[in-house]
């Protein structure tokens, strides 16, 4: 039977989602205000996006997979087909019953392509389930930079009603009208979509292949939160439930719902890094590792949390002309100084202390490197916009901007993985010292670790099988 093999339908689904969010992000840059590719042009380089999926998915399992993954992004690029397909009136035709079959089966023939004479190396499910995880990772980070485009911007209300667009459904909304403001507001919604659908899958995945229960509940909150989150933009633009086309009529009374969209957004990019970390190979073959507390990380958390809220805060109140916002500034730049301090600290001792996992120490070393170039795009970002007019209408001053959103939002979840890393492994270590406090034989340190990430089930000790699909 065709895909009869748990490990190629993980790796199927995975590859799949992987290639469609690789398109998606070449896609997002080609029509981007600026660059603007012709539509050959894009066309051959989302043909060489999926080609190289293709390989990469070919070298570490069978051609027939590289080409159920291209199909399976085929299928989930029917998510903007329809706004190729849909004429100015939103309405498709009946040559989307020719157009819908034939774009799965060329996506699925571009990645056989791709996977053509490449040396495989098979992987284990365990390393598939991780590329899910990264693949659901990059779409958020996709989705939280495009959302800082709309905010840098000014175009979070370009499109003023939701579900809809302009009366028109989401995924049937035509390219033709994507235009200025429209383009960054409705991409950030479609990609929305995609993360919700990443999420669903990837909880799937989770579900049926991690027999740890506190693993599989994490994943559902992560879904539940994605779910929260879309809501949370659909109010901020609607400020009300409703799918007539209504334009806001209090936009100061919904900015609460922006800055919480901002600020969840980013919760959401660390929760998912967190269980990317505790679904990969490399953490369930770490070490138990024997380290102190977590509480300083758990603090660096706090502080980050409570910087990002500043950030938000200042950014669209300055979007508003509120006169607020200059000591929104002034509290956030100083704060930095604290969060700077902290994860410097964190990202030292992640490094230096003996006993981390391996794994926590490259986390370590990245939030330093993270942390060092936030502070330089947060300085960079103030002196843009203090040179000048408003910073919607600079490009530097929105791309540093953005930038610095971005890099922040990969902290936030660095100083979230590496917290949740610690307070795995003091668990752990408290774990060994009471085996060896009370005679008992010594449990195998991969194992505590993995069972660590659980209640307590005995199901969960052994990490070889933490994963199967």
């Amino acid at each position: 039977m065709l895909f009869a093999d748990r490990t190629d339908r993980v790796a199927m689904l995975a590859g799949g989602v992987l290639a469609t969010v690789a398109m998606w992000a070449f896609g997002y840059l080609s029509h981007l205000p600026g660059v603007m590719l012709p539509g050959p042009a894009t066309l051959a380089g989302l043909a060489l996006v999926l080609v190289l999926a293709g390989r990469f998915i070919g070298s570490h399992a069978t051609p027939a997979v590289a080409a159920a993954s291209g199909g399976v992004a085929g299928l989930i690029n029917l998510l903007v087909l329809g706004s190729l397909l849909g004429g100015d009136d939103g309405q498709v035709g009946a040559e989307a019953a020719v157009w819908v079959p034939a774009s799965i089966v060329v996506h699925a023939l571009v990645a056989r392509l791709g996977a053509l004479g490449v040396r495989r190396q098979r992987w284990s499910a365990t390393d598939w389930h991780g590329v899910m995880a990264a693949a659901t990772t990059s779409a958020i980070v996709l989705v939280v930079v495009a959302g800082g485009l709309v905010t840098s911007t000014e175009t979070g209300l370009a499109v003023p009603d939701w579900p809809n667009s302009y009366g028109v459904n989401m995924f049937l909304y035509p390219l033709s009208r994507m235009t200025g403001g429209i383009y960054f507001e409705h991409a950030h919604r479609l990609y929305g979509s995609l993360v919700g659908l990443t999420a669903l899958l990837h909880m799937i995945l989770v579900w049926r292949g991690d027999v740890r229960p506190a693993v599989r509940r994490f994943s559902l909150v992560i879904f539940i939160l994605v779910c929260c989150q879309g809501i949370m933009g659909g109010l901020r633009v609607t400020g009300r439930f409703t799918l007539d086309e209504v334009p806001l009529i209090d936009e100061a009374e919904n900015l609460r719902w922006a800055i919480a969209h901002g600020v969840l957004a980013q919760i959401i990019l660390g929760a998912t890094a967190t269980l990317w970390l505790l679904r990969s190979s490399a953490w369930q073959r770490s070490g138990s590792g024997r380290v102190g507390g977590a509480t300083l990380p758990i603090f660096l958390v706090l502080a980050g949390v409570m910087q990002l809220i500043l950030g938000a805060a200042y950014r669209h109140y300055q979007s508003l002309g509120e006169t607020g916002f200059t000591s929104l500034a002034v509290a956030h730049t100083s704060w930095a100084f604290v969060v700077a301090g902290l994860a410097l600290t964190v990202g030292t001792m992640a490094q230096t202390r003996f006993g981390m996992p391996p794994l926590v120490r490259k986390l370590g070393f990245g939030l330093v490197v993270v942390t060092g170039v936030q502070f330089l795009l947060g300085i960079a970002a103030l002196f843009a916009v203090m040179g000048g007019a408003e910073s919607s209408e600079q490009p530097v001053a929105i791309l540093l901007a953005t930038a610095h959103q971005a890099n922040g939002a990969i902290f936030l979840s660095l100083s979230i993985t590496i917290a949740a890393a610690s307070v795995l492994a003091a668990r752990a270590g408290r774990r060994i010292d009471r085996h060896i406090h009370s005679g008992a034989e010594d449990a195998p340190a991969e194992s505590v670790l993995v069972a660590s990430a659980d209640d307590g089930s005995a199901e969960a000790t052994t990490s070889s099988s933490a994963s199967t699909a």
